[in-house]
């Protein structure tokens, strides 16, 4: 799937695609709530390119497909949306880990 979004001064382009869930793929610290693992590669228009896994956990996926329309997108524009987010805080660095749950599925 296929993301934009803007950051720091910069507009990103990227993809996801999601990989092999492993035992590690959870969202707490005793490794009950599993989420699913998606690899994503973004570039920014400087040139700038940075590899990190998003994490999706079981309640954003439902939520997704519940949406209707395109699962997908909605889930790209929530990595999206998750990524603008940590770009205001500080710069993506590659071996990033983040989670993506179902707020990250409703609003602007």
């Amino acid at each position: 799937m296929k993301m934009n979004f803007e950051g720091r001064g910069n507009r990103w382009t990227g993809a996801a695609a999601p990989v092999e869930r492993q035992p590690t793929d959870t969202i707490d610290k005793r490794g009950k709530i599993p989420a699913q693992p998606y690899e994503v590669k973004v570039r920014s228009d400087v040139g700038e390119e940075v590899t990190g896994t998003m994490l999706v956990t079981t309640l954003a996926e439902s939520e997704a497909a519940k949406a209707g329309g395109n699962s997908p997108a909605l889930l790209a524009r929530a990595f999206g949306k998750a990524l603008r987010a940590e770009l205001g805080l500080r710069p993506l660095r590659s071996g990033f880990r983040f989670v993506v749950d179902h707020r990250w599925l409703v609003g602007n």
